[in-house]
């Protein structure tokens, strides 16, 4: 026999009573409801890509007013564009207008930003919001991904090539550093160069930067022309260098010897200008007035992972004067004599110490003092100076003394330009990167920082073999095909 429960029975109705078509109905309209906000969402970050999209097909470069100046301007008329990278890389709107005027951007936000702009961090994703204007230190607006970072004003990225027979390494040298850290920061980007440069070359490597600002410079008036303009003294000495009574057949790919040697051919001149320049004129040249600290990375130097650490940062924040990522990098004794008379003394015993440079000074009397005169150097082709440090009437007379009547000559150079005025002023504020925890990895000359062999050896190599898998961002969007060595 089978016994019905009574509340079975009564089951039935309730059923019924719970799924009444006023029930359903408001449970599908809900569902509606649902569906259509996400639909939305997702249209509005498939159409905000396309806009993106759109914009940077339509990118238009302003007029050079030195040589080429870009501020990375958009086409007129775009409003509201900002672009955010989020944990699931899509993107989102937020309230910025950008405005542009033929070669000027403005950026106009809902609240007010910092001459100097902190940058804010998350676990994941982050954004940073750049000044409100564009000109010095403050180009291209954008809401960039970055971690533990810090905007400052007055820093510019610098670098020198001859012209455009070294475009290509330039071109690769300057996207593995935005992708590095510059897109990060979006400092502006000065690069000198001997003689001109195509302008669709230049407009390829805005492209490459974008929204950095980018500045190219010739940096001489023209080989002849720079003759020309020597004092009697060093115009004298600089033929009489390269063999020669008329210089009107010179180049800037001719050879000259160095003061006092007396055979051979001599040092190709071109070289010779990048280090003059380097030392002595750069501190004092125009394109670089409105700027403060300076990031020096020559355009064979290759960063090879992405940076976790501010350089920049930290150089500013300690108010360093010169911060190098290689000591030392040769040594000379060459010029002690010069050092003497142009800086009143010299140093001994110049080595890197608790994070810093640290020396003994002497002078005429005491000279003898030292077990060497040999000087050890900085290496030149990466490192981080405060600009107003080195425009110090001492330092620029000190080193325009040192470098005498010479013109285009091979040594004094850079390296030692640089060197000595930050230990002899500002041994404590001369900061070595290794020692204070950076460790940027950066290839040249088939090291990495200027201390470890490369393995293998040669950077295309190098490239395919181990650094294209620590930085696939950098692997993703820079063609690198420079160089083996």
């Amino acid at each position: 026999m089978i016994i019905l429960s009574p509340t079975r029975k009564s089951s039935a109705p309730e059923t019924s009573k719970a799924w009444s078509p006023s029930r359903v109905f408001a449970i599908i309209l809900t569902l509606s409801v649902l569906f259509t906000i996400r639909e939305w969402k997702v249209f509005n970050a498939a159409g905000l890509s396309v806009l993106k999209e759109s914009v940077e097909k339509n990118f238009v470069a302003p007029t050079a007013y030195v040589s080429w100046t870009s501020g990375s301007a958009l086409k007129e008329n775009t409003s509201e564009i900002v672009i955010e990278k989020t944990e699931s890389k899509k993107l989102e709107a937020t309230n910025r207008t950008i405005s542009t005027s033929g070669s000027e951007s403005l950026i106009s936000t809902n609240k007010t930003v910092d001459k100097t702009t902190k940058l804010s961090s998350a676990t994941n994703s982050s954004k940073a919001i750049l000044p409100a204007e564009t000109g010095v230190g403050g180009s291209a607006n954008q809401t960039i991904e970055t971690s533990n970072f810090k905007r400052y004003d007055r820093v510019v990225i610098a670098t020198k090539i001859h012209g455009p027979h070294q475009w290509k390494l330039l071109d690769q040298s300057m996207c593995l550093l935005h992708h590095a850290y510059n897109h990060k920061v979006l400092y502006d980007i000065v690069v000198f160069t001997t003689t001109e440069v195509p302008k669709d070359l230049i407009e390829t490597l805005e492209q490459v930067v974008s929204p950095a600002k980018l500045s190219i410079v010739v940096d001489n008036m023209g080989f002849q022309e720079e003759v020309k303009a020597l004092s009697p003294a060093k115009y004298s000495l600089f033929l009489e260098r390269c063999q020669v009574t008329d210089p009107v057949n010179l180049t800037w790919w001719s050879n000259c010897r160095e003061p006092g040697v007396h055979e051979g051919d001599g040092g190709r001149v071109a070289y010779n200008w990048q280090a003059e320049f380097r030392s002595v004129r750069i501190w004092e040249h125009p394109a670089l007035k409105e700027y403060k600290y300076m990031l020096w990375l020559d355009s064979d130097g290759f960063p090879s992972i992405p940076w976790e650490k501010d350089p920049v940062g930290y150089f500013i924040e300690n108010k360093g004067a010169v911060m190098f990522d290689n000591f030392p990098q040769g040594k000379t004794a060459k010029h002690t004599q010069q050092i003497l008379d142009s800086f009143n003394v010299t140093v001994c015993d110049l080595h890197v110490k608790n994070g810093h440079l640290q020396r003994t000074l002497l002078n005429q009397e005491n000279r003898t003092d030292c077990r060497s005169e040999l000087i050890p150097m900085i290496h030149g082709f990466f490192h981080i100076t405060d600009l107003d440090f080195y425009r110090q009437p001492k330092v620029l007379n000190g080193l325009k003394g040192l470098l005498g009547d010479c013109f285009l000559c091979r040594s004094p150079d850079d390296q030692l330009a640089v060197t000595l005025p930050a230990a002899i002023y500002a041994p404590e504020k001369s900061f070595d990167m290794r020692s204070n925890g950076f460790n940027p990895k950066v290839y040249h000359n088939f090291r990495l920082d200027g201390k470890n062999k490369a393995k293998p050896p040669g950077f295309v190599k190098y490239w395919d073999t181990v650094a294209s898998h620590d930085f696939p961002s950098a692997a993703k969007a820079c063609r690198v095909t420079q160089r083996d060595r």
